[in-house]
């Protein structure tokens, strides 16, 4: 049993500062939560319960319709807890068999008490609250981001630019947009170096709006990462772990930070805690996987990493991926080339990062005509294929590729450089004019 809190129950979520609108939605402080329907409605039952246990059948009746499993609000109160701990003044008590109950933590609350309430919510007291279909639009938007494919990108671009024409004070829309530009810069690399500048330009009106946002320091420090600024990056991303101790992604983003920096142990432990705060995200387990190689662990550590990646997320395509690319890079085999082509027949390119993991699948497990198949009709100015053309020996010709990712100062190509897969890469004597490139901005020791 998770129980967080004794018997404060003298302050009720009223006083605490919570408030349910017309439309549902709830408010800490008149800043409005960020929360998907699900976590939404279970939170309202939480809320209007209060202090009694809502039974696991109320969830069900209320939130899911009497379609609910124990694995879904298993889930649903994981994501609510990590949402909820950034708020610092509730807790969600678990009661085994019978259901979850809501803790004002009242010390906690008497404590930000005599804090102004502009602390916690935007300091320009006309900016309005956005439509409910606004707000809808841009949690559905945020869940397309997460599922990385080059279509969802582009529906998320659309969503977020129309809510931002209707609503252009709305700042978690302009946060959104800003994570879209990081998101595409390191994915698949198709946008200008420009729209990094501009995504952080609207990221410091941002600042100046709603200081307090959530995530807001973790994209600017993802940003800076993706223009290879990684001395302010880090910075940034340490003020967001700061602002938020309990905020997985903010996790999951300073560990891609680690691995750009060379700092693979390190980044191994970022995600390993990502993944204790949020164990359902699928792109935080597959990063623990690509950290612990980066790290130089035992190959065989790495792979029982990729096998419960799998194990625990089999209806992802992507942890399929990198069991196959982990699988070829350990032992490679005939079968796994053929598993590879098998899922893209099956699955198309679900992922942003499918091409590079098929082709080095390929590469690695002898069909280099299949690998450079893939290459040619995904290339890419980023230097995306490092891993397989250098899997083939073709050295020369990926030192052509990375050359000319190195002159757009941007995107995705220090993750390649320190994966494990290109180490053979770092042989080549032209190596050394790229590497002061590409990490010339490290943080200082």
């Amino acid at each position: 049993m998770h129980n967080s809190s004794g018997a404060l129950a003298d302050i009720d979520p009223v006083s605490a500062g919570f408030t349910i609108d017309r439309d549902g939605f709830v408010s800490y402080r008149d800043s409005l939560l960020f929360l998907p329907p699900k976590e939404r409605g279970a939170f309202r039952l939480l809320l209007n319960a209060w202090p009694k246990v809502v039974s696991k059948e109320d969830f069900s009746k209320n939130v899911w319709a009497g379609r609910m499993s124990d694995e879904s609000l298993a889930r649903c109160i994981t994501q609510l807890r990590r949402t909820l701990s950034n708020l610092g003044v509730v807790a969600i008590d678990a009661f085994y068999g019978q259901g979850y109950r809501l803790a004002i933590l009242a010390d906690k609350v008497r404590r930000l008490s005599a804090v102004p309430a502009m602390v916690h919510s935007p300091q320009k007291s006309d900016v309005a609250k956005p439509h409910a279909a606004l707000v809808e639009a841009c949690i559905h938007a945020r869940q397309l981001l997460e599922r990385r494919s080059p279509d969802a990108f582009s529906q998320a671009e659309v969503i977020l630019k129309n809510v931002i024409s209707k609503a252009p004070n709305y700042m978690m829309a302009k946060l959104l947009l800003a994570q879209y530009v990081a998101e595409r810069a390191f994915f698949d690399g198709n946008i200008q170096r420009s729209q990094i500048d501009d995504a952080l330009g609207e990221l410091r009106s941002v600042q100046n709006a709603e200081p307090y946002l959530q995530g807001l320091q973790s994209v600017t420090g993802y940003l800076l990462d993706c223009k290879w600024h990684f001395d302010e990056a880090r910075v940034a991303h340490k003020q967001a772990l700061q602002m938020s101790p309990d905020d997985d992604v903010a996790y999951y983003r300073y560990g891609y930070h680690l691995i750009y920096t060379n700092a693979g142990s390190e980044a191994v432990n970022a995600f390993r805690f990502a993944a204790q705060l949020n164990p359902f995200s699928a792109n935080i387990a597959t990063m623990l996987v690509r950290a612990c190689a980066c790290a130089n662990m035992d190959p065989a550590e790495v792979l029982a990493q990729a096998r419960s990646a799998y194990s625990a997320h089999p209806n992802s395509p992507w942890t399929y991926v990198i069991l196959l690319f982990t699988l070829a890079w350990v032992d490679p085999q005939p079968e796994l080339a053929h598993a590879a082509r098998h899922f893209v027949e099956k699955n198309r390119y679900a992922h942003a990062l499918t091409s590079r993991g098929v082709a080095y699948i390929l590469a690695r497990c002898g069909d280099h005509a299949g690998a450079l198949e893939v290459i040619e009709k995904h290339s890419s100015i980023h230097g995306i294929h490092l891993a397989a053309l250098t899997a083939m020996g073709m050295l020369d010709e990926a030192m052509i590729k990375v050359k000319a990712a190195a002159e757009t100062g941007f995107g995705g190509l220090p993750y390649s450089l320190n994966a494990p897969e290109c180490a053979a890469f770092k042989q080549h004597p032209d190596y050394p004019l790229v590497h002061e490139k590409v990490f010339s901005r490290m943080p200082k020791k």
